[in-house]
């Protein structure tokens, strides 16, 4: 059922309603003013107390909406009832503000006349739609609209991350395959996080669309259970995309662990023929530096050196015999 509630410009109040930032359109999507909107775009302030009041005070939003967009916990879900489509997705954090990596959680609630959201931080996606809407770049027709350009924003900023990570990836491989990959390791590490953690948000994502297209297609104006169906199909997509980076990581980092083991395999060996070839002359060099009588040699004019043949010629034989061993078990 469409909002009877006439659309107000809070421009005037901005700080004391807790808004950060408020749009009206008209039916193609132009923006103009609140008396004359078909719809509009009230986004507020979760961490500022006036904005909260302003959302309890509200008669036309539902108490199943109000109760979503004041929680005070935060998680990922999407439900529509009352005609109103609402719920928490992920975004990112706005990287001017924070770490542009780190989770945020896009608190949103629309019907066919009114979008309202919230945030206790500045979002990446939000703001580059808000921006595209200050440049006059972006002409949402209606609510439905404007979620589809969020979401999709928000894709589309996850599969710029899917594709540079593919790049270093790529870059990895090269090194291993090419036997640089001493130091592939420590690069590795980190892109196998950002793939983690990009997954992660694609995989929240494509499960809220998909039980949300299948929960309640029914129930949906056309527009609507159109635009649910692409972003669900889009988000599965990337999903997909990710766990192949997924399998990746993890096969290049299995590859490293191998050369890292054959390596510390070949390094074992040779110190084992080394001790192994010199262990004979470590004993004879024992025996012979004993300080007792009766050791053969020692009044010989060329006795040092017969000792020394003999170490060497022991030493010789036990390497024979090693590299014999070494080749027969290979």
């Amino acid at each position: 059922m469409a909002d009877q509630t006439p659309i107000q410009e809070p421009t005037t109040f901005f700080r004391d309603a807790g808004i950060a930032s408020f749009y009206a359109f008209d039916d193609l999507g132009n923006r103009t003013a609140a008396a004359e909107a078909r719809w509009s775009w009230t986004s507020y302030s979760l961490a500022d107390t006036r904005g909260r009041k302003t959302i309890e005070t509200a008669g036309y939003l539902p108490p199943v909406v109000k109760e979503s967009l004041l929680s005070g916990s935060d998680r990922y879900y999407i439900e529509y009832e009352e005609g109103w489509l609402f719920g928490e997705m992920p975004d990112m954090q706005h990287e001017h503000y924070g770490d542009g990596r780190a989770p945020g959680y896009f608190r949103f609630s629309f019907n066919a006349d009114r979008f309202v959201s919230g945030r206790r931080h500045p979002l990446q996606s939000v703001d580059d739609i808000r921006q595209s809407l200050d440049q006059n770049l972006f002409k949402p027709a209606s609510p439905a609209k404007l979620f589809e350009r969020i979401v999709r924003r928000f894709l589309e900023r996850l599969k710029l991350q899917l594709s540079d990570l593919s790049e270093k990836l790529d870059s990895i491989e090269d090194h291993i395959v090419g036997d640089a990959w001493e130091d592939q390791s420590e690069r590795l590490a980190p892109v196998r996080r950002q793939i983690v953690a990009s997954h992660r948000y694609l995989s929240i994502t494509a499960n809220l669309l998909r039980h949300l297209e299948y929960a309640h297609r029914k129930e949906f104006p056309e527009e609507l259970a159109d635009i649910v169906e692409n972003l669900s199909q889009r988000a599965a997509a990337l999903h997909q995309e990710g766990e192949q980076l997924q399998v990746r990581a993890r096969l290049l980092q299995e590859e490293l662990m191998a050369k890292l083991a054959q390596r510390s395999n070949e390094l074992l060996y040779v110190l084992s023929v080394m001790t192994a070839v010199l262990l004979p002359s470590t004993v004879i060099s024992g025996f012979f530096g004993m300080n007792l009588s009766g050791i053969p040699f020692t009044d010989e004019a060329h006795g040092f050196w017969t000792v020394v043949i003999l170490g060497l010629a022991i030493s010789t034989i036990v390497l024979l015999i090693v590299r014999r061993i070494g080749r027969s078990g290979r």
